[in-house]
């Protein structure tokens, strides 16, 4: 198998998202990774995303900002807050709720990246 010799992603509007008060750059999109994905958060506005919950192992990274995350337990909710320079680790299968502070930068790293495929 050849190699590509692109290893800087650039930046390309539509792999940009809404993701309630955020948007969400899949930077990795098009690459020749078949496991990780990383994306870049940026938050525009106060606020929390609808609640999700994650099908793959999860790392967030908080590149500036704080990010406010609300990990949902059945009825019980926890906060986890991340300042910059911080890493915030989600295992498969929390559910979780989104939020930053504007202008927070995250980078998301996800794996397995394709997790939809293998969802049945």
């Amino acid at each position: 198998m050849a190699i590509s010799l692109n290893h800087k992603p650039a930046i390309d509007p539509k792999n940009v998202n809404d993701f309630g008060p955020a948007k969400i750059e899949h930077r990795t999109a098009g690459s020749q990774l078949q496991q990780l994905g990383t994306y870049i958060m940026t938050f525009e506005e106060n606020g929390f995303s609808d609640p999700w919950t994650v099908q793959y192992e999860e790392t967030i990274y908080v590149i500036e900002g704080q990010a406010r995350l609300v990990i949902i337990n059945g009825e019980h909710k926890d906060t986890l807050t991340g300042d910059a320079d911080e890493l915030l680790v989600l295992p498969k299968g929390t559910t979780v709720q989104y939020s930053a502070t504007p202008g927070t930068r995250l980078l998301l790293s996800i794996s397995p990246v394709h997790w939809r495929d293998a969802v049945v």
